[in-house]
Parts: structure tokens; sequence; C-alpha cells
């Protein structure tokens, strides 16, 4: 019988199976398309839920007021409508541009109604849309707003506005018309810099299911601001997908924006770094994870608020200078002598900080928590508490109790004294812990210890106590245990733990880390505090 179910079942459904991925794996190779795919804004608008409550909307196709916010807007050109207009909307109404076909100088897109919150007209100075009513016009592009008997006034030429700089015009893009594919979407093929001295196109990249729905907010500003192809969703691609904007613009120079918590930027980073772009993009921050101590340091701000006006951020970036950030290298190596293979090495790159021990574990303890299908509250509030709550769980259990017996540090290759401690925490930015400035709590003066810097080359290495003691940290009541400086930290674990590196958990069998400086990345410091 075993035999014969061997032979007329499992060797069949299981040559079947085999087949099967080989299958789906080569159709995923070979129709595979090296162009970025956009949308095709020719067809429809991109729809999304009002969410502003500060002021009135009108539809634009039946121009009745949209009660109880019953309507969506298009987040790239502004139109409005109720929801049994939308099919009306798609057919009547062009959305804006994403590319276009000609040489020559584009004209204004008007949109009528629905101007933004103390709009004046570009032509008389005096306050548009302040009658009930779908009244006034404004541009998608320049963003300039006009009365309706102003408009005439205005050349019929559309110069892109005070953000020209920053925006990849609509005759810049070279796309190709992919509809014989299964996505049947345009896909960008070139990109032809404009004749405009200092242009530097700034790429906005965010994930739309990321925070409080806060990266489809980000999403959907943006394309409002800019040209919508140059704001990128890393829900719907990584950020190499994201990053062939920079290798198209050849040796032209931009600007990246990305909207995400720590984790998110150092992925970004590391996608830069693998690519060996040229020139490098500068990247900005716009915080919406739970620490974002690299936009802390940046200057960019501790959390995101959703009340800012986006042309403010834009102003930001235009100010902004860059500055360099190092880079390290994390490499791991196992001894696998006792497991009767050769030993093996593993890399990463680290821009804020390396934590082992019990700052590790909470933060370990946090992110199985948040994958977990039955976390329902990602709300950064509750990220808080919820992250104050595994601490607190700490101070009772002391799963890293001891961590100075089953660990080595050695700094510049000399080995450190520790102390009794629960946690080593390797900084490479001034800031730790969401805002804590680790390496400078309870310095009189010089003290002797040396100056920290985001670009100097070296590292700085404190011993924590418990988490108990980190909570002292946190509200200045205490100060770490400070190792010293080193361009080259070596860690040896002789027992598993918890590491974290970026804010990114896991835990560690033995094995042994050793951080050296790779190069360094390029990012904007905001001067506006």
């Amino acid at each position: 019988m075993w035999e014969a179910g061997l032979c007329t079942v499992i060797i069949p459904t299981v040559s079947t199976m085999i087949i099967y991925m080989l299958t789906v794996n080569l159709m995923r190779y070979l129709m595979r398309d090296p162009h970025i795919s956009i949308r095709d804004a020719s067809k429809n608008h991109n729809w999304t839920t009002i969410i502003r409550h500060d002021k009135s909307y009108y539809c634009s196709i039946c121009e009745s007021l949209l009660l109880n916010m019953a309507g969506v807007l298009c987040d790239s050109c502004g139109v409005c409508v109720d929801t049994g207009c939308i099919k009306s909307a798609d057919k009547q109404l062009k959305c804006k541009a994403i590319t276009l076909n000609t040489d020559g100088p584009m004209k204004h897109h008007w949109i009528k109604g629905n101007l933004p919150i103390a709009a004046m007209c570009d032509v008389c100075d005096e306050e548009c849309d302040a009658e009930p009513g779908l009244n006034d016009w404004f541009c998608c592009w320049c963003q300039r707003c006009t009365h309706e008997l102003c408009k005439s006034k205005l050349n019929e030429i559309c110069d892109f506005g005070k953000f020209k700089l920053m925006i990849i015009p609509p005759g810049s893009l070279e796309v190709v018309n992919r509809r014989s594919t299964v996505r049947k979407r345009l896909q960008l093929r070139s990109i032809i810099p404009p004749v405009w001295d200092e242009w530097k196109p700034l790429i906005v990249v965010a994930n739309k299911k990321s925070g409080n729905n806060d990266g489809a907010i980000v999403l959907s500003m943006f394309r409002r601001l800019l040209n919508p192809a140059q704001v990128v969703d890393l829900s719907e691609r990584d950020p190499v997908a994201a990053l062939e904007w920079c290798r198209l613009l050849g040796d032209k120079p931009c600007s990246i924006l990305v909207a995400g918590g720590d984790g998110t930027v150092a992925w970004l980073l590391n996608s830069i770094h693998k690519l060996h772009l040229k020139p490098v993009p500068a990247v900005a921050i716009l915080p919406l994870g739970t620490g974002n101590d690299l936009s802390r340091v940046l200057g960019w701000g501790k959390e995101y608020n959703a009340d800012v006006d986006p042309t403010r951020i834009l102003y930001q970036i235009q100010k902004a200078h860059s500055v360099k950030l190092d880079r390290w290298t994390v490499t791991s190596a196992y001894d696998g002598r006792g497991l009767g293979f050769r030993g093996s090495q593993e890399r990463k790159f680290m821009y804020n900080y390396m934590g082992v021990g019990v700052d590790a574990q909470v933060a370990l303890n946090f992110h199985r928590t948040r994958e977990s299908g039955f976390y329902l509250f990602n709300r950064r509030i509750f990220n808080k508490i919820l992250y104050l709550c595994f601490g607190t769980q700490q101070v009772v259990e002391r799963e890293c109790k001891d961590l100075d017996k089953r660990i080595e540090v050695y700094l510049d290759g000399k080995r450190a004294e520790l102390p009794s401690s629960e946690g080593v925490v390797i900084l490479n930015i001034p800031c730790w812990g969401a805002g804590v400035k680790l390496w400078e709590l309870g310095l009189q003066g010089n003290d002797g210890v040396g100056f920290q810097s985001i670009n100097d080359g070296k590292l700085e290495v404190c011993a924590l106590y418990s988490s108990f003691h980190i909570a002292q940290l946190q509200v200045g009541l205490s100060q770490p245990h400070r190792l010293g400086q080193a361009k080259t930290v070596k860690i040896k674990l002789l027992d598993s733990c918890a590491v974290q590196i970026d804010g990114e958990p896991w835990y560690q069998s033995p094995c042994e880390f050793t951080i050296t400086h790779c190069n360094q990345a390029s990012m904007l410091m905001s001067t506006h505090q």
C-alpha cells in the first residue's frame, strides 16, 4: 500500500508542485520590466478620501456642498466630487498631466473652486474663495490662485511656481506604453533635464501603510505640489526601484525626502550605497516612526505633525544644507566548529546605534507584538505606552542580567572593563532612545570626555546597568557608564542575547561582531528648529 501510494500520489504531487513553482518564477523573470511603472493620469483621477475638516468642499461637477465629508478628492490635481459624480469627473475633467509630448512651454492647469485656506489672488492680492460655492481658480502646477475676473490678466504660460527647481516637468519624462503587458501601465524610460539653472528635483518616498495612516497622507499632499510620478509608494515597490529615478537623471543631482522611521531611512541609505549612485543623492527626513533619533539630530523634528503645511516642508528642504553621516559596517562572524561546518559571516550597515542586551530586548518584545496579527492599535502614542510597558517588564524579569559575564567588548583592540550591566550601546549619533543625548548626560564642562560627532569616524560606547537605569536616563536623572570612543569596536557574544541595529532587533546566537567605518552617507540638515 505504501509503495503504491508513493508512486501514484506522493511523487506526482510533489513533482507537480515543483514544476508549478519553477514555472511561476520563470514567468516572473521573463515578464520583469527594467522601467519604472507610473500611473496613467490620462485615464482617471487618483481619488482619496477627504480628511480635512477645517473648510467646506464643493463638488466640481454638480457644485453641491459635500455634506458630512461624503466626497472624494483627487490628490494630484485637487478636483473634489461626491461619490455619485466620480465617473462624470473622470470623463469631463482632466487630471494633472504626468507626461507631455511637447517641447514647448506648458499652460496653466486651472482647477475651479476648493482653493487652499487663506488663498490670495496672484493678480490683485485679495483673498480668494471668500464666498460659498465653487468659486475662483488655482493652478495645480504652480499653485497660483486667482479670481474669476482676474484670471485673464495672468500669463497663460505656467512657470511651475516657487518650487520649480524641485519639480520634474511633464515634458521631461519619456514613457513607453506597456498596454500589452499584464499591468497595462506607463513605463518611465528616460528623463530629459529642463534648461533650468540649479535644477535639483526632489523624489518623495513613503509607505502608505506606515504609522497612523500618515504615510498615505504624506504621499497625497506631495502629489499635489510636485509631479505625481516623482512621489513613490514603498508599499508597491522597494527603494531600489524608487532610486531608479536617480540613475535616470544621470549627472544631475537630486534630493530624496523619505517619510518613515529610522528603519525606513536606514533601508533607503543601504540601497543608495549598494547601487553606487553618482552623484550621491542627499536625503531629508519626514519622521513617521516612534523614536526618530536621526531626524532629531538633523533638525527635521521628533515626530510628524499632520497640521503642518507641506509647502513649509519644501521650503525647509530648499534651505537645508548637505552634511555627511558616517556609515558603519557591522560584520558578524559565527564559529561553526561545534556544528560540523566552517564559520560564516554576515554583514549589516549601521547609521544610528547598535544595542546589545536590555534595550535590544525591549525593542525585540515591542517588534514581535507589533508584527502580531492581534496588534490592532497602530498609533504613535499607543506605541510609546507599549514600549514603556515592555521596559517596565524588564525591570522585573531581568532577562539580560549579568550581561557583563556573557560579553566581551574591545575598543581599538583593547578590552574594556565592564561594570555589572545588562546592556551595551554603540553610538554613531548624539540621540538615542527617542531623544536621549546619552553621551552628554551628566557631563560637567569637558570632563576629559571626547566630543561626539556624526562624521568624525569614531563611535561612542556606553554600558547600561538595567532597564530601570534606562528609565532614569530618559528623564535625565542618571548618566551612562562611558566605556570610551573608538574607530573599531569588537563585541564577543559568549551566549545568546537580543541585539538591535537602528531599531531593527533580533535574537542573536553566540558570535563576534566587528564594527568598522565603511564610508559616509549624504544627508540634508534642516536649519529650521
